[in-house]
């Protein structure tokens, strides 16, 4: 298992650089989430953030958060300032011979994806590098400052290539595998399953532990499928809708029209966060699909055929507006 540590530079009061109406901390941030999105479709892969909202986090919670998980890689986002224009990347001083590799595959990648300026390889006594204990990099893409630059770094679709670049560059220096869905074996509907006890094997325990982990909901981890669970799985869709989608949600916790109109069905083939998330709110609520991984196979879709069937919705195996909102009833 291979562990990322992606860290957003700067975040609430500190606002990082600022310049032709954008904000770095924002930007650092979107970019952070689009990686983080981009690399939990490679197999044997952990990611964390060291914010994944609009927080303040200071220079060694960074660092210390990534070497008490035990990352195997550090990378800090950044965006430029100064008068200049282009992209660069920072290694430590005193590098590691492993820091120095990867920045070597890393920036590369990255240039290959983004029309910049190449501004080249570097090495600084930067706080986060140093005090992290594992191989680690500092990307700058680009300067907030340069018309130029800026008007790239407003583009949606130019902050997906930037994300792109750093994970083609991270599949490349770790030799990750992209996930392959295997044909699931045909199985009956399931029957709605009892809840087990006990938190060890409890899968709503282990849906509010995957919502503290990659959401920092704050829930207690009890078991219990109530109405701050629920919450948080909203809250939790809202995050990925706005980020993945640019739905511009409010973070709030409540289903409401804008959240309904803004999100997307899923189905059979489909990956990643949301599709966890109605896996465990269909076992939070007896519906087993058989695992939670993320990936919306054949046992998904019976178990939100059986689902559907109980609330008396059209069965057509699509987690859809209309489940979803059933789902946190």
């Amino acid at each position: 298992m291979v562990k990322f540590f992606i860290d957003p530079g700067h975040g609430g009061s500190d606002s990082g650089a600022v310049g032709n109406g954008l904000r770095e901390k924002d930007l650092n941030l979107a970019i952070a989430l689009r990686i983080r999105s981009l690399l939990l479709n490679y197999e044997n892969t952990e990611v964390r953030l060291s914010r994944d909202k609009d927080i303040f986090v200071s220079l060694s919670e960074r660092a210390n958060m990534a070497n008490s998980w035990g990352a195997n890689y550090f990378m800090s986002i950044h965006i430029n300032s100064g008068g200049g224009t282009g992209f660069e990347t920072f290694i430590h001083s005193n590098s590691s011979s492993a820091s120095i590799s990867h920045q070597n595959v890393i920036h590369s990648a990255i240039l290959s994806q983004v029309d910049m300026r190449d501004r080249g390889k570097k090495r600084a006594n930067f706080a986060v590098l140093r005090q992290s204990s594992m191989p680690a990099i500092l990307t700058e893409n680009g300067f907030i400052d340069s018309t130029a630059d800026a008007n790239k770094l407003k583009s949606n679709a130019f902050l997906d290539k930037v994300a792109q670049g750093h994970v083609n560059g991270l599949v490349k220096a770790f030799n990750l595998r992209q996930k392959t869905q295997s044909a699931p074996k045909p199985t009956p509907a399931p029957a709605p399953a009892p809840r087990p006890t006990g938190t060890s094997s409890n899968p709503i325990a282990t849906f509010q532990q995957w919502l503290n982990q990659n959401y920092r909901t704050g829930l207690t981890v009890d078991g219990i499928y109530g109405p701050n669970t629920k919450a948080a799985a909203i809250r939790a869709t809202q995050t990925e809708l706005n980020k993945q989608y640019n739905a511009k949600l409010t973070v709030d916790g409540i289903w409401g029209p804008r959240t309904k109109s803004a999100f997307r069905s899923v189905r059979k083939g489909d990956r990643g966060n949301i599709v966890y998330i109605v896996q465990g709110m269909l076992y939070c609520l007896g519906y087993s699909p058989q695992g939670l991984d993320g990936i919306f196979g054949e046992n998904t879709r019976l178990a939100v055929i059986a689902f559907q069937k109980d609330r008396r919705l059209a069965q057509d195996g699509i987690a859809g507006p209309n489940t979803f909102e059933k789902l946190v009833a």
